[in-house]
């Protein structure tokens, strides 16, 4: 996400720059291609990714044992990694999806937390709507190997992407809503 997605509209692309405009929209429509940015840029700062992957997963566990929004959101501002932030909603997801997954009873609270503060983030402007769609889209992706940990991992997923378009930060499509229904029932 070098340039701003509005930028690459195709609106944009009467200037003397259309070759160049239209050769990053072709590089970054690839699959995997912000894999490929991650390891040729990393996230922003200088930083491996697997660190700040890591940073992810510390201030999210911490987040689901505290429910503390405003601190949460504090250290996701912390990150300095904007074009990220779809790692960080695939990391919540999970880290939510095995707790709820390993409770007896169908209660669905690390999941609706998650939410909340996904819900939150993007109502500060902190994470964006196309981030927590891009990072739910990237969970569906894996979802096949996340019934190997969490076997209600389908049900679950469903159940979050229900949770976020309820408190509003995803775009309610029936594109997105079909997408994840489509992933769920190849998982199954």
């Amino acid at each position: 996400e070098v340039l701003p997605p509005a930028y690459l509209s195709e609106q944009n692309n009467v200037r003397v720059g259309d070759m160049v405009i239209a050769k990053a929209v072709a590089l970054l429509s690839r699959e995997h291609c912000t894999a490929r940015l991650e390891r040729v840029w990393g996230p922003g700062d200088g930083r491996p990714v697997e660190e700040l992957k890591i940073e992810m997963d510390q201030l999210l566990q911490e987040y689901l044992h505290s429910r503390e929004l405003d601190e949460a959101a504090r250290c996701v501002k912390e990150l300095h990694a904007p074009h990220f932030h779809h790692e960080l909603v695939k990391r919540g997801a999970f880290a939510a999806m095995e707790l709820d997954g390993k409770k007896e009873e169908q209660d669905h609270a690390n999941l609706d937390a998650m939410a909340a503060l996904l819900a939150f983030l993007v109502k500060n402007a902190i994470v964006s709507e196309y981030q927590v769609k891009k990072g739910l889209s990237r969970l569906k992706d894996v979802l096949p190997d996340m019934q190997l940990d969490v076997p209600l991992a389908p049900a679950l997923m469903e159940a979050f992407a229900g949770f976020c378009a309820e408190q509003g930060c995803l775009p309610v499509e029936k594109k997105v809503a079909a997408e994840v229904e489509e992933g769920t029932d190849q998982a199954k």
